[in-house]
């Protein structure tokens, strides 16, 4: 049916709800989808406990195959003689071996897929006062409200219902206009929904103005009701919760008598719609809002929820502002849809608005409620990637619905975990309006458990620990996720009534850490066990289902025979690794045994177990080493693995399990295998490497050291007639350059000097075996004896002596490469003394040094350690 087809009705108790027009509303104008036939939900199937399973092939044909078979037989048999009877025995008997194999060697049943392929569909009705107690924008924001129920609907089979309603206050008028008939839900519908939520109105007077609660009701209960399937059946009820029937003369004679009457047939209504298990979801709008009257409604129709949780019951909620609309919506929808959602996160176009999703979740909803329908709404995915609405991208699909309105939606199924992106843009003169983005989501979860001792005796304490995993077999650690879940368990058995089982996740107790996704309890075997026991998980959350795989055992004797324990620690490994885990098996019967070692609750192919059997003679016992192999190429990842020991000869009794987490991390790189592999090598050659490079370096120092000619004493002499004197002396700077060089000046003069240069043509070292190397301007080095007069040019000699002063005192002060970054202070340079030849010691020579080097201003102890420090 159209959306935009309306159905005014109207009426008063008794009476069919007729039209403002005078037309009678009829079911027969809506007819339902043949899609919702499969959207009924469905019930989990256990698939270790489902009696009569197809295990074995050709147990389970389907019709068409029973027909065909059934054809075979109608159509004559031709005989073949002894030697066909033969063949046929042959070909029953290898069947009957095949099976019987078969049923030995069989896995585990894997797991049950984490949701159904079907989404639960439901039926929904939206009455909106249209009543005079309510003002303009008041009626306003209930439209915003029931376009965010229609566009944030989940599943694509629902059947949704609109109507505005007040009251009738003569025959010619209607309490309840159906302006938007039963429509399923498909994408085209919800387009449409928007035209037809927009004809609500408030009501003028002549059009009835009050507030006829028991005909919305039941013109709401008459609707959910005419398809007479099983869905759930929901009416959000928005109003400012005053009944008011006071000029409507169906109800009475008398203003008096009329609102004694409304409130006896509210009473009434109310029943019929418990009775038809119509949810009532009351959400008040208006300054002034009877919130007792909205919480008598919601406890007045039907009390069972989408769950038996305290979350999931009908109640009132109020929105007293278009600030508030969005949370209030949400949370009456999330409750009554058994959603899980988180406040809404608002902000003004042009903006990047983020939303988390759970690994918990399914299927998702991104409700973007824009306040202007001139803003648009883009979204990326948590890799950053542009969604395309109407394809499937990375294992989701997506569903855009309401695009040109003011609310839109994207559905979501299977979508990846983490932070989706809602980019607003808006042009110019429509930024004003806040906007708010929000994601409503449900999902599944799988578990896992455990009981040690796994035969444990009656009146024993045993160890019960549960772990619970994503719909893609990842562990569940994050904190907010945990804080939803609530887990216990159940023990049930023969001979005793079911025992409920605590188990928490806060590292007490007997739990090994807090927040592990690890749930841990104890209890103790009832002394009336005699024989089965089974325990299971619980799980109580909104918006979460479970696919509880059950442990069972029996109880053991008082001394067992046959004893069996696993030692098996939680690690990582990478793709390929293996795990490392020991059996200890004792064998105390006077005949052997076959213990097999099984995997369960996980998927079928991750992993690959040895050994798989173990025999054990009477009287032995074991010691067996195994591993557990990661298969395959999975993605990095938390898995966990219930690993099993029980004894074959024994109608397969557990002794023994285990819950192994193991965290598979991505393949390294070839560097950071070779580090993981080679560490201990690479450290210590890194230790070698940097002492030979040490050992070399002061090697090096050394042998500068031993050649540098700092400290010598060099003296020019010249031969007069009767004697030889000194006209130039300079002792060599201790530095660390190997070669000290200088030119002579004035060689032929009376008074040659020593003139140390960068480039001076003469060069000095000191040699360890001789004393000096002297570096001659022709390029020629010769070695001679220290105290030995060394000709240079003409009368000029050279005499190499060691030398006996010491190197300045360290001046008081900062060290140099402290003085460099204090603040300087310039000191007034000494005057020049006169430039003259002498030849005394400690005079200074023609171009104003010392005579023992450096500076004409002296050598301070700064430059003295920075040379060292060099």
């Amino acid at each position: 049916m159209d959306a935009h087809d309306t159905a005014p009705v109207r009426g008063g108790p008794g009476r069919a709800a007729q039209g403002r027009g005078g037309r009678t509303a009829s079911a027969a104008r809506t007819v339902p989808d043949a899609r919702t036939s499969t959207g009924a939900r469905r019930s989990p199937v256990d698939a270790h406990t489902t009696p009569g399973a197809c295990t074995t092939p050709g147990a389970c044909t389907t019709p068409g195959a029973r027909a065909t078979a059934g054809a075979r037989r109608t159509a004559p048999v031709r005989r073949h003689g002894l030697l066909g009877v033969r063949r046929a025995a042959a070909v029953l008997a290898l069947l009957l071996l095949a099976q019987t194999v078969f049923w030995r060697t069989a896995p585990p049943a894997p797991l049950a897929p984490a949701a159904s392929t079907a989404t639960d569909a439901v039926d929904l009705a939206v009455a909106v006062d249209e009543s005079r107690s309510l003002s303009t924008a008041d009626v306003e924001r209930e439209r915003d409200a029931a376009g965010r129920i229609a566009v944030g609907e989940i599943s694509p089979a629902s059947r949704m219902t609109v109507l505005g309603f007040a009251s009738a206050d003569d025959d010619d008028q209607s309490p309840v206009d159906e302006v938007c008939p039963t429509t399923v839900l498909d994408a085209v519908a919800r387009e449409k929904m928007d035209g037809c939520i927009g004809r609500l109105a408030r009501r003028e007077a002549g059009q009835g103005t009050g507030t006829d609660f028991p005909n919305a009701i039941r013109q709401a209960v008459t609707r959910l009701s005419e398809h007479g399937d099983n869905r759930p059946r929901i009416l959000f009820l928005l109003t400012d919760g005053k009944l008011d029937v006071s000029d409507s003369p169906s109800y009475g004679t008398d203003e008096e008598s009329r609102e004694e009457n409304g409130r006896r047939e509210l009473t009434k209504a109310l029943a019929e719609a418990r009775a038809a298990k119509v949810q009532i979801w009351p959400l008040g709008f208006g300054d002034e809002i009877d919130m007792d009257a909205l919480q008598d409604m919601a406890k007045g129709g039907y009390r069972g929820g989408c769950t038996d949780l305290e979350e999931a019951r009908p109640r009132a909620d109020k929105a007293t502002d278009s600030q508030t609309l969005g949370d209030a919506v949400q949370r009456a929808f999330a409750g009554a849809r058994c959603l899980v959602t988180d406040p809404p996160r608002k902000d003004t176009p042009p903006a990047d608005i983020s939303v988390p999703l759970s690994p918990l979740a399914t299927l998702a909803t991104i409700v973007v409620s824009k306040g202007d329908r001139a803003v648009r709404a883009t979204y990326y995915d948590p890799r950053g990637r542009k969604i395309e609405p109407g394809r499937r991208s990375d294992g989701s699909t997506f569903t855009l619905s309401g695009s040109g309105g003011e609310v839109e939606s994207l559905r979501i199924t299977d979508p990846r975990p983490g932070l989706w992106q809602v980019r607003l843009d808006a042009p110019e003169g429509h930024r004003d309006r806040l906007a708010s983005v929000s994601v409503q989501w449900r999902g599944a979860v799988r578990s896992s458990i455990v009981m040690t001792p796994a035969a444990p005796r009656p009146g024993e304490k045993a160890r019960v620990e549960l772990t619970l995993q994503t719909r893609d077999e990842q562990g569940i650690g994050d904190p907010a996720d945990l804080r939803r879940l609530k887990v216990s368990g159940q023990l049930t058995g023969d001979g005793f009534e079911p025992v409920d089982l605590a188990l928490s996740d806060d590292g007490e107790n007997g739990d090994k850490k807090a927040g592990d996704g690890r749930f841990t309890g104890t209890v103790a075997i009832p002394r009336k066990a005699t024989g089965a026991l089974k325990a299971v998980g619980v799980l109580g959350a909104v918006g979460l289902t479970a696919d509880h795989r059950p442990f069972l055992t029996r109880t053991a004797s008082a001394n067992p025979e046959v004893r069996a324990e696993l030692r098996v620690a939680d690690t990582e490994v990478h793709p390929g690794g293996s795990v490392p885990f020991r059996l200890l098996a004792s064998n105390d019967s006077n005949r052997p045994h076959t213990l097999r070692l099984s995997l369960r609750d996980t998927e079928p192919g991750a992993f690959d177990l040895s050994p798989t059997e173990v025999t054990l003679a009477p009287g032995d016992s074991v010691d067996r080493a195994g591993r557990l192999t990661v298969g395959g190429k999975p993605a990095p990842r938390e898995l966990t693995v219930r690993m099993e020991v029980s004894d074959a000869d024994d109608s397969a009794r557990p002794l023994d399990a285990k819950l192994v987490k193991v965290d598979i991390t991505p393949v390294p790189s070839w560097p950071e295998r070779i580090w993981e592999e080679w560490w201990w090598a690479l450290v210590t050659g890194a230790v070698l490497l940097a002492t030979l490079l040490g050992w070399f370096v002061w090697h090096r120092r050394q042998a500068r050291e031993g050649v540098s000619p700092g400290g010598l004493l060099l003296r020019l002499t010249v031969s007069d007639d009767s004697e030889q004197r000194t006209t130039s002396e300079r002792t060599v700077p201790r530095k660390r350059d190997p070669w000290y060089r200088f030119d002579v000046s004035d060689p032929d003069g009376p008074s040659p000097r020593l003139d140390p240069r960068p480039t001076g043509r003469y060069a000095l070292q000191r040699d360890p075996r001789t004393g000096i190397r002297l570096r001659t301007p022709d390029g020629r080095d010769q070695s001679y004896p220290l105290a030995h007069d060394i000709p240079l040019e003409g009368s000029v000699r050279l005499r190499v002596e060691r030398g006996g002063g010491r190197p300045a005192a360290r001046r008081p002060g900062p060290p140099r490469w402290l003085a460099d970054l204090l603040p300087r202070q310039r000191k007034p340079a000494p005057a020049p003394s006169d430039r003259r030849d002498t030849d005394d010691l400690g005079m200074r020579d023609t171009y104003g040094s010392s005579p023992y080097g450096g500076s004409p201003y002296g050598r301070s102890s700064r430059d003295d350690e920075f040379d060292e420090a060099t």
